[in-house]
């Protein structure tokens, strides 16, 4: 994966890259639809044309909208967010979103996203930076998902606290409450004794955030991460999974996982569980 753009011409715009499998039909289903989204990213919805609307719910009550300013399949999707302002003491700023696809031999394609618009003042400086820190362990997911879960429908849980301190204090006390200090990549975890049942192989493992193929409570993907775009530091865990036994698994891990965020990390938000048929 080509790491983001640090030029520092560019400073403003986010760029990253990966490698996946599949068709680039395969793989614009999985960036430009709404249950090819969903199946990697937030809850999302598409209305899937130029011109059309698209909804990303990437928590209660943290929906973000915007219109579709390119459609292309199978090659480039873009779109234009609703104003957005990651703290109050910034103006709003509409973020453009574009996604490109590149076919590669032997069968995978290249995945490229940049974003700006960004606006200017310390908000946006550290948007601009969790948004570095956030595309490539997303994209990774993606190239997870394409890789061993292609076409199945995914269901899904997404639960938040707040933590004070800094988001690497927060980041150990998340680890040590849930029961996975020092975890490496490729090594196989679980969740300790007090915690919802969490297992399986560490795929990627980057400042402040955990990806993992999951066998516990099923088969999927799941993240754990301490951080956020504005000032105030938020601890979640969320969860990704297929098959016909996902939308039971994601309503009852969803619900474990909110009692326990509620107990150790106060102010948590709710939980919800999102099914693409």
């Amino acid at each position: 994966m080509t790491p983001p753009n640090d030029d520092p011409g560019r400073d403003r715009v986010v760029e990253a890259e990966i490698d996946v499998p599949g068709t680039p039909e395969e793989v614009w289903h999985a960036i430009a639809t709404g249950p090819g989204i969903t199946a990697w990213f937030v809850p999302t919805e598409v209305d899937e044309r130029e011109g059309g609307t698209i909804t990303q719910h990437h928590g209660p009550e943290l929906d973000i909208g915007g219109e579709i300013t390119a459609w292309e399949p199978p090659h480039r999707f873009a779109y234009l967010s609703n104003p957005w302002q990651p703290t109050d003491d910034v103006a709003p700023e509409r973020i453009a979103t574009e996604f490109l696809i590149e076919a590669q031999a032997g069968g995978t394609c290249v995945v490229r996203v940049v974003n700006s618009g960004f606006g200017s003042g310390a908000g946006w400086d550290q948007a601009i930076g969790s948004t570095r820190q956030g595309w490539p362990p997303a994209l990774y997911t993606l190239r997870l998902y394409l890789t061993h879960f292609p076409g199945l429908a995914p269901a899904s849980f997404a639960v938040g606290g707040t933590a004070s301190g800094t988001r690497e204090e927060a980041w150990n006390e998340l680890l040590s409450s849930i029961g996975l200090p020092a975890p490496a990549e490729g090594e196989r975890l679980a969740s300790g004794a007090g915690s919802p049942p969490l297992a399986g192989t560490v795929e990627r493992l980057s400042d402040g955030q955990l990806l993992m193929r999951t066998d516990e409570p099923g088969p999927g993907l799941a993240y754990v991460g301490a951080g956020g775009p504005g000032y105030e530091v938020y601890t979640f865990v969320r969860g990704i999974f297929y098959g016909d036994a996902a939308p039971g698994i994601a309503t009852r891990a969803g619900a474990e996982w909110q009692a326990w965020m509620d107990e150790h990390f106060p102010a948590a938000q709710a939980a919800g569980a999102e099914t693409d048929a």
